[in-house]
């Protein structure tokens, strides 16, 4: 036989031998399609005891307890079940209202079994009248203060406009908010409604005030005809005083926080004895719903004590265990080797980061302090003292100190606190601290003409926020106005404005039953790009 005749087969044979994987071919990325409803979608007469819809390809069912919801709600809600291509939904005739239209939403629950292609939006809708109602309501729900979009929230809407019906009762109509906040409810009959959003609570459609956020439309929705609307959700403000925690922060410390802003506390001890020389300091939070309660009693392990306010008694309560205390059997040698610990003093000048001129000189205690001399405290440039003043009323916590005169650039400062300057509550003074710093150079800042108008004249919070949300400057106004910031640090920038009706210098929220909305906040829309030695004029039509 033919030599090359016999390579030939074997080639022959062995390449038929070799298994080649298949390609696979694309990837699915098509979701599932219907191939049938029973009974048919959108139909009317409806009296049925189960939905049955078929698709094209095996389906599953994801997140359905976040995404299915039916509008309006049933009593008993049914549990949709899959039997291979088949969503069957179990229902009992006796729930379904006369002459209603139902739209069961899906989200996007429904998915292929495999690739967990989604069907955006599916909806199934029938009614038990002779027509489908075919009005929609439409919008955005939204954080009040942050403009946050509100995630998974209901919006409903109410036949029954009694004031107090949100409390009581499930609504006529409702709607769920996706993770941008949008939402749509289809399928509503024409007529008058009333309209409130809440922050997915307790799992039902009732309003549980204080612990759930919630927006309202003042007036009654008159439907006719399709609408769209923007919902600013806030947390009510619980009318009633009420202690919310009390723990010991640190030695002297506690802290004691309340459910709402708070003032004219007044702290009594109990189970200490009072004529003995010890001081006593309520220290506010910035918010006033928190306050620091510190005290010099000495070597004090728990601490009994009664909240009154305006002489009332709120509540009484014991800490144990209070940091700091000397156990009760050390030895005199230990007593007496113990070091009294030096105050902890914090300043805003670094050897690293060229010191912001605009500013003044910042001190933080850890500790309130009782008693401070300025002789002790030196700024230095070369040989040079430069005298330095009290900015403000100065504090227990902090001290402004600002050069009487103008800081050079191209020059090196040194910053001198000595020993004793600063004396706490529990008699600690402050060690040596020395700092070298220069100062930045002007060129380095920027500057902001910001023009704001506003259509109707009120009190306003213009805010320029920092890259993390911080309020970087703030100035109050009156209407349309020109704020000039000038050495601002380059930087991103945001800019809030808070319509502050009440004049209190802070954002408030609403009372649903009193129909207050909460203070209107508004954000600009972009970034303000702050460059060195740049001037920037930005003009702002608010509202």
């Amino acid at each position: 036989m033919n030599k090359l005749f016999i390579i030939s087969l074997v080639l022959i044979f062995w390449g038929c031998a070799q298994v080649v994987p298949p390609t696979g071919g694309p990837k699915d990325i098509t979701a599932p399609k219907v191939v049938e409803y029973s009974p048919e979608n959108k139909s009317t007469l409806f009296h049925e005891k189960k939905i049955d819809i078929t698709f094209d390809e095996y389906v599953q069912l994801k997140d359905l307890s976040k995404q299915f919801i039916i509008s309006p709600p049933l009593k008993y809600l049914p549990v949709p079940v899959i039997k291979g291509k088949v969503l069957e939904i179990p229902l009992n005739k006796d729930t379904l209202l006369d002459k209603t239209t139902y739209t069961f939403n899906f989200g996007n629950a429904v998915c292929d079994l495999h690739e967990g292609n989604a069907i955006k939006n599916f909806q199934y809708v029938f009614s038990t009248g002779t027509y489908i109602d075919s009005l929609s309501v439409k919008g955005i729900a939204m954080d009040a203060f942050s403009h946050d979009p509100v995630k998974g929230g209901f919006v409903l809407l109410y036949k029954d406009l009694d004031d107090s019906i949100p409390y009581k009762k499930n609504p006529s109509y409702c709607g769920q908010t996706d993770d941008n906040g949008n939402f749509r409810i289809d399928n509503i009959k024409n007529g008058d409604y009333r309209l409130v959003a809440l922050s997915k609570g307790s799992g039902d459609y009732l309003y549980h005030p204080y612990t759930q956020s919630l927006a309202f439309k003042s007036d009654t929705l008159h439907l006719q005809r399709n609408d769209s609307l923007t919902l600013f959700l806030f947390i009510e403000q619980q009318p009633k005083l009420q202690l919310v925690k009390t723990r010991a922060v640190g030695k002297g410390q506690i802290m004691i926080a309340f459910n709402r802003p708070v003032d004219s506390i007044k702290i009594i001890p109990t189970n200490i004895d009072t004529t003995k020389p010890f001081t006593t300091i309520l220290q506010y939070s910035a918010t006033t719903d928190t306050l620091t309660y510190w005290t010099s009693y000495p070597n004090l392990d728990s601490l009994g004590f009664i909240i009154k306010r305006n002489n009332k008694i709120l509540d009484t309560v014991t800490i144990f265990h209070i940091p700091g205390h000397m156990v009760a059997n050390a030895s005199k040698k230990e007593k007496k080797a113990e070091k009294p610990p030096s105050l902890q003093v914090n300043l805003n000048t670094s050897e690293r980061t060229p010191y912001d001129y605009h500013l003044p000189f910042l001190i933080q205690f850890a500790h309130p302090i009782t008693k401070f001399d300025l002789s002790k405290i030196r700024l230095m440039q070369r040989i040079d003292t430069i005298p330095l003043k009290s900015v403000g009323k100065p504090s227990m916590y902090s001290l402004l100190l600002s050069p009487t005169k103008d800081l050079i650039s191209d020059s090196a400062y040194h910053f001198s606190i000595m020993p004793g300057a600063f004396t706490d509550l529990f008699g600690y003074i402050n060690d040596t601290i020395n700092t070298h710093f220069k100062v930045e150079e002007q060129s380095y800042y920027g500057t902001l003409k910001l023009n704001v108008s506003f259509s109707k004249k009120t009190h306003y919070l213009v805010q320029l926020l920092g890259d993390k949300g911080n309020i970087y400057r703030q100035d109050t106004v009156g209407g349309t106005s020109s704020i000039f910031y000038d050495g601002v640090l380059p930087a991103l920038y945001g800019i809030r404005v808070i319509e502050d009706n009440n004049n209190n210098g802070k954002w408030d929220g609403g009372n649903y039953l009193k129909g207050t909305q909460p203070e209107r906040v508004y954000y600009y829309p972009d970034k303000i790009n702050i460059r060195s030695n740049w001037d920037l004029t930005q003009d702002w039509k608010v509202n």
